[in-house]
């Protein structure tokens, strides 16, 4: 991680917009837009309704560190949970609390720190985080307080990037960094390079996005290549400050302190790309229960 990376530079690349808005960006009615993406993710992310067990949640006090656009959150109110969300930014804070409002759906909202979250010991039945807990300066301190806050018997379920996945080796180690070698050598020859546009992007399809990658080889030299550095800013975007990435054995060795600990790999979106439409399903499945880029880990206190 980089010396100088905090949890304000954190703040500031995710507060741009609620995770997952850029899927929707052409629908200009809230409403239209909260559903399109309801769509999209269990469409997207298929593998969610089979390992989250929304409706086990009836009844039961839930808390989600990090609400992105609100579509898990209002599995949850839908259930039947007592739902608690709680996030970094007041983006999506108040994106999901309208998102749950548009459906006649009510829940509590906080904008807090994961790090040192402001709850007692043992309020929760269930604490559920898909994607937020590896881009925060101290990924322990979150797991730490996940335990915390859980009630004794009480049940978690934590996604984190999967570092031996095809994404990581492959995409991201393998033909990210070439590509951003080739872009090196390119302006080594043609001289120096105008400064890529200043606003945040995010995520890896831009028309600026080798530029940045540059820009950021140009601030901090070779060492911006190196696995451990690189690996920040080829998950969501060269901007994206913080992005750990954990085995199936370094996760265990996160939550020791839990009674019980499952692991499960998912997510090889081959639907999502062309050509790959027309390849089955259970294709994907297998793929992706061996090199998905989303590591799920089942706790239990």
């Amino acid at each position: 991680m980089p010396s100088e990376t905090n949890l304000d530079a954190v703040h500031e690349f995710w507060n741009v917009e609620a995770c997952g808005a850029q899927f929707v960006a052409d629908h200009a009615e809230e409403r239209a837009k909260f559903e399109a993406y309801c769509k999209f993710r269990y469409a997207s992310e298929w593998h969610l309704l089979e390992l989250v067990p929304f409706a086990e949640s009836r009844g039961k006090a839930v808390l989600e560190i990090g609400t992105g656009m609100g579509a898990d959150a209002t599995m949850f109110a839908k259930a039947g949970a007592s739902y608690t969300g709680l996030d970094l930014t007041e983006t999506a804070i108040n994106t999901t609390r309208r998102n749950l409002e548009a459906q006649g759906l009510t829940g509590r909202f906080e904008v807090g720190n994961a790090e040192q979250l402001p709850f007692s010991d043992a309020s929760f039945d269930m604490v559920y985080s898909h994607g937020v807990l590896h881009h925060t300066p101290h990924p322990q301190k979150t797991f730490d307080e996940v335990w915390r806050v859980l009630k004794p018997g009480g049940k978690s379920i934590i996604m984190l990037y999967h570092k031996h996945s095809f994404n990581y080796y492959v995409r991201i180690m393998g033909y990210m960094r070439l590509r951003l070698l080739l872009t090196i050598f390119k302006h080594a020859i043609s001289g120096p390079v105008a400064q890529a546009a200043s606003e945040t992007i995010r995520g890896n399809i831009h028309k600026d996005l080798w530029e940045r990658h540059y820009n950021n080889f140009r601030k901090q030299g070779w060492s911006y290549l190196r696995a451990r550095n690189f690996v920040h800013h080829a998950t969501d975007g060269p901007d994206c400050p913080i992005a750990f990435v954990f085995s199936e054995g370094s996760a265990r060795e996160a939550f020791k302190d839990f009674s019980s600990v499952r692991t499960r790999i998912a997510h090889f979106p081959l639907h999502m790309r062309r050509p790959f439409q027309w390849v089955p399903q259970w294709v994907e499945r297998s793929l992706a229960r061996t090199m998905g880029w989303y590591l799920f880990v089942f706790l239990e206190k």
